[in-house]
């Protein structure tokens, strides 16, 4: 699977896109995430009223929605490199809208289910992975700058989500609060879809009658190692992810005795996710991706060993630790799976890594809340030692030389 003599040549003599449509492709990533996922975190509760059931059901549902979005991420990524990122895109925000619009009507855990179906397709189809692989679509030479870009919009999706849905539901309910989303949704399905028409099929890889084919058998031992060690280490670390960030509010109020405390020590990463993708954004570009994503995952045992001191400074030092490391693996992810896939199997060799690491993110929660039960000591522990070995997949790409010279 090395590039070709002839994607090189058109890596080189393609001109350079302006920075608009990436602004729009993060700008996506704050509705996508945001509407479709950190929405639920305020309205599972109007759900459960609605339907008169346990908060534990809706967010079943949703666990359900992640775990769709982890199986179909391999067939998302064909389509991906068979029709074209922004048409995936565009298309994947209609459907999640469309769930999103039937949640007011249902009546019943089955048809909380249905909508869920609708939103976990909208989501696998719409977030950071078809994003990403837009960004190496139109402008391959410089994805590393645009996947910085959506990473930057991204990192922020929950704090404008948590800001804006709390008085929109307030003002309106459940009835105005999810066709405002649906609506929203449907712009920017629009705008992706302009820019479609604008840009995609102006790239030279989507002229193509198809794509080249993209199967184990025919990959090169590097390529497999890559993708191993790329779908390992990412699902250790979003795995971690998604237990802990569910989690530091109930840490920091055994530690601090203080709810309001302890809710403002937890939203503290969110901020410095975004400060991460600056950094990587401004330096990242001068150094191999390996070494900051190397340098990145240090932060993340030495963020859960900090964490573990009880003084109010130190938990502020380690949330901050913590979303900078997390805020440049985001971008590292996304761009080291270029330095090993050109952009016309980008989509697969994307949907084959994302599909263990869904997996991971919709058990995390259930996995930290286990041990996070069962004791403090052992929860830290597990998740330190789960991010040493994530650490160490990812280190282990450094001994595996990348074929796609972009």
């Amino acid at each position: 699977m090395a590039t070709t003599d002839k994607s090189q040549s058109q890596s080189k003599t393609a001109k350079p896109l302006l920075a608009v449509p990436f602004h729009s492709l993060g700008i996506s990533q704050i509705f996508s995430y945001g509407l479709l996922f950190y929405v639920f975190a305020q309205l599972k509760t109007p759900l459960a009223l609605a339907l008169d059931c346990p908060e534990s059901d809706i967010l079943m549902a949703v666990s359900g929605a992640l775990i769709l979005n982890a199986i179909l991420a391999p067939k998302v990524g064909a389509m991906v490199d068979r029709y074209g990122a922004l048409f995936i895109l565009s298309r994947g925000l209609v459907i999640g809208g469309f769930g999103m619009g039937l949640l007011p009507f249902i009546t019943s855990i089955t048809g909380l289910w249905v909508a869920m179906v609708f939103i976990g397709i909208g989501y696998a189809m719409s977030t950071y992975e078809t994003a990403f692989a837009a960004a190496v679509q139109l402008d391959e030479k410089n994805a590393r700058r645009h996947i910085s870009y959506i990473t930057f919009y991204g990192g922020v999706a929950s704090s404008i989500t948590w800001l804006t849905i709390a008085p929109l539901y307030i003002a309106g309910g459940l009835m105005t609060t999810c066709l405002v989303i649906t609506g929203v949704l449907g712009a920017m399905a629009w705008r992706c879809a302009v820019l479609n028409q604008r840009y995609g099929h102006k790239n030279p890889i989507l002229k193509q009658d198809k794509p080249p084919a993209f199967n184990w058998s025919i990959l090169n031992r590097h390529e497999r190692w890559a993708i191993s060690a790329l779908a390992l280490s990412s699902s250790l670390e979003y795995l971690i992810f998604a237990s802990t960030t569910l989690l530091w509010i109930n840490w920091f109020n055994a530690q601090f005795n203080d709810l309001n405390v302890a809710i403002i020590l937890a939203s503290i990463y969110g901020p410095f996710q975004v400060v991460g993708r600056v950094i990587e954004m401004r330096f990242g570009h001068k150094h191999d991706a390996r070494i900051t994503g190397g340098i990145a995952f240090l932060c993340i045992p030495l963020a859960l060993s900090l964490v573990q001191i009880q003084s109010l400074p130190v938990a502020v030092l380690s949330m901050a630790v913590f979303g900078i490391g997390h805020g440049v693996l985001t971008v590292t992810f996304g761009f080291v799976t270029n330095m090993y896939f050109r952009a016309e199997v980008y989509g697969r060799a994307k949907g084959w890594i994302v599909l263990p690491r869904g997996i991971g993110t919709a058990f995390g929660p259930s996995i930290g809340g286990i041990l996070f039960v069962s004791g403090a000591d052992l929860f830290f522990g597990f998740m330190i030692a789960t991010s040493v070995l994530s650490g160490l997949a990812f280190i282990a790409l450094l001994a595996i030389k990348p074929n796609n010279h972009i």
